[in-house]
This record gives structure tokens, C-alpha cells and sequence, in this order.
């Protein structure tokens, strides 16, 4: 391992790309370049257009091979944004190299391979983090501290995503999953649940559909049920077909004392009458790039509004976070073991599928799931 010095308050963090596909390009690159904190030393792309283009707008080398750019650039911080099948190799070249990691989401191909890259992280002395910038949003982060704060917390969490995005139409690695909607988009879903309640649940079961008439293998509907301790529950619902009114994520968790929502995507809806209401009320939603709001009874109230370029602003957030732990040593508020926990999950899910029964965490079969390859090709 190369010993680098960590970053230190008065200079600006030396930071890598690898990866300039749609997380590397649209927003990590615009995140970092809002962070006067930050220095951009490089990318790394097999893609000759993604390359070309990367160096026009950035103006630093930009190589094809993640070795090289690791040892001709010598990062502090690289950030891999490359497909998940790729993620562990890199999050350990990175880190041979001497530098701390912000890997996107999925963490890995499966929960075994995610926790060698947290083993390998130890032994190098290193840092890794999992940019789950959807908690970094204003209105998730409101809605999940608004209830964890309200008495023991949710008793029932439901979080639905409902869009037209079949299956059949992808492309890129996206394209190539057969178990997609959870372990691609869900990992959303499921981040946001564990951290409603604190924890990992006890156990998983899930259904999974394709689309109707669909040509695609993967799955494109999703209902999974996570059950956590003291016989709280939460409920995953992805529509990946959905021909109706877009709800990109939503989110209900439910206390003892009030009903906390989250709606990520935009909202304006103006209502009147008895919606939802045993007495006549008028009511204005309003937030362009999502809103979050507490429910008691008839009664609500807005806790916040994301701003313009939530994705953006959330990563940069995220990397900021990376940048505050690198320089003081302060915890990392996104660690990697949330993206391994999230695993967990997932793969419990599709083997809770595959049985037709629930699957217990720490069971059999959920130990079995580890080493589930959720990165698999499509099997036509």
C-alpha cells in the first residue's frame, strides 16, 4: 500500500473518477465541481467518446486503464462510479493505490464479494464509502430523523416506485440483469426502509413479475416485505411498467403519533373536498423536485423541499462528507456497510422469490444468498 498523507483544511483534496457513464458524468462530475474543496486529478474510461469528451470539459488526463490513472495520478479520493460487476476490483486498486473510496451504488456483485472489499478496506487502513445520496436529499433526510424521532419510531414503512421503464428497452450493464429492478433501482427502496428503522430486518419475502408480453427475462415487478424487530414491518412496491401518473419514489412511514411522506419527483396537486378527510378541507402540494410533509389527521404540515438538481446536490453532499472525514477523521455518515446491508436485502429477496417462503436474515437461506451473483446476465 502507498502511504499518502490525508487530506489536510487549507488545500483542496485530490480526487478521481473512475467511470464516466451516467452516475461518473451527470453527477459526480457537476457534484465535485461545486466543491471549491475539491481538485479534479483525472478519469478513467474504456469508452474513447466518454474519454474525449471528459477531457474537453475537464481539461485533465482522462485514461482508458484504471491502473495507469491510479499510478500517474495518485488520488486521495476516487470516486467508482464503473458498472457493479466492477466495483470491487476497483474499490481495491483504488486503495492499494493509497487512496480513500466513494463507491456508487450497488456496492458489489454480491454480499460476499462486498464484504471482501470492507475486509481488504481494514487491512489497507483505508476508507469506503457508498454514495446513498437519496438520504442525503432534504426530504428523505427530514422524513427518516422526523420519525425515528417520534416515540419507538415507524411501525409500518411503505416506499413505491412506479414508472414506465420496461425492461426489454435497456441498455449498458442495466440491460444485462436478470434480477434488475431490485438490485439496480431498488437499492434505493431498501436504503431508505434501513434507515427508517435503524437496523437490518430479521427477515424478507418477496414476489417478482416481468412485463406483461414483455421480452426481457428481468423482473419488472416487485412486492417485498421486510420484517424488523418488535414485529415492525416495511413494504417494497416497484412498477417498472407503470402507464399511469409518475411517482419516481415515495415514501410512508407511519408512528403512534403521525403519518411522515416523502415524494421524490415532483408534485403539485391541489385538493379539495373530503380526500382522506372526515371534514371538508382544501389543500396546496407544491415541490418541484420533491416534497416532504407530517400528517395528523386533516392536519399537515411541509417539513422541506429539495431544491433544484437533487441528484447532484445529494452526492455533492455525500462527497463532502468524504471530503469532512478525510481531513478530521470524523465518522463516515454513508459507510460501506450500508451498501453490504442493502445487499443483504436484495439477495434475500430474490431467494425468497425463488423458495416461495420467507427467508430469515441470518437462516440458511439467507446465508446461502450471499454468494448469490446478482450481477448475472439475462438469461434469454
Amino acid at each position: 500500500m502507498t502511504d499518502r498523507p490525508r487530506s489536510r483544511a487549507g488545500r483542496a483534496t485530490r480526487v478521481a473518477v473512475i467511470g464516466l457513464g451516467e452516475a461518473g458524468a451527470t453527477i459526480h462530475l457537476p457534484a465535485l465541481r461545486q466543491l471549491a474543496e475539491v481538485e479534479i486529478v483525472g478519469a478513467a474510461d474504456p469508452d474513447e467518446k466518454r474519454r474525449r469528451e471528459a477531457s474537453a470539459r475537464l481539461g485533465v488526463p482522462v485514461f482508458g486503464d484504471t491502473g495507469e490513472l491510479l499510478a500517474k495520478i495518485a488520488p486521495e479520493l476516487v470516486i467508482v462510479a464503473s458498472p457493479p460487476a466492477l466495483h470491487a476490483g476497483h474499490c481495491i486498486a483504488a486503495m492499494d493505490a493509497g487512496a480513500d473510496v466513494l463507491c456508487e451504488k450497488p456496492f458489489a456483485a454480491s454480499v460476499r464479494e462486498g464484504r471482501d472489499v470492507l475486509a481488504h478496506a481494514v487491512a489497507a487502513g483505508r476508507q469506503i464509502a457508498v454514495n446513498h445520496e437519496f438520504r442525503a436529499m432534504p426530504v428523505f433526510r427530514d422524513v427518516i430523523a422526523a420519525a425515528r424521532a417520534d416515540g419507538q419510531g415507524p411501525a409500518l414503512v411503505q416506499v413505491w416506485q412506479a414508472i414506465d421503464h420496461d425492461p426489454s428497452g435497456e441498455t449498458g450493464w442495466r440491460g444485462q440483469l436478470r434480477r434488475r429492478s431490485l438490485y439496480e433501482a431498488g437499492v434505493h427502496l431498501v436504503d431508505l426502509a434501513l434507515q427508517l428503522f435503524g437496523e437490518t430486518p430479521r427477515a424478507v419475502s418477496a414476489t417478482l413479475a416481468r412485463a406483461v408480453n414483455g421480452a426481457s427475462a428481468a423482473d419488472a415487478i416487485v412486492v417485498a416485505a421486510l420484517e424488523f424487530s418488535r414485529g415492525r414491518l416495511a413494504q417494497l412496491v416497484q412498477c417498472r411498467v407503470h402507464r399511469g401518473d409518475r411517482q419516481y419514489l415515495e415514501v410512508r412511514a407511519d408512528t403512534g403519533g403521525a403519518s411522515y411522506r416523502a415524494s421524490f419527483g415532483g408534485r403539485a396537486r391541489l385538493t379539495a373536498g373530503l380526500l382522506r378527510s372526515a371534514r371538508p378541507h382544501v389543500a396546496l402540494e407544491r415541490g418541484a423536485s420533491g416534497l416532504a410533509w407530517v400528517e395528523r389527521g386533516a392536519k399537515r404540515h411541509v417539513l422541506s423541499r429539495n431544491g433544484g438538481t437533487p441528484l447532484v446536490a445529494a452526492t455533492r453532499d455525500v462527497i463532502r462528507a468524504c471530503i469532512d472525514t478525510l481531513r478530521t477523521g470524523v465518522p463516515l455518515p454513508f459507510p460501506a456497510i450500508d451498501g453490504v446491508d442493502c445487499l443483504r436485502v436484495v439477495a434475500a429477496a430474490y431467494r425468497a422469490a425463488e423458495l416461495g417462503h420467507v427467508v430469515p436474515l441470518d437462516g440458511p437461506d439467507g446465508e446461502a444468498a450471499q454468494s448469490l451473483s446478482l450481477a448475472e446476465e439475462i438469461a434469454r
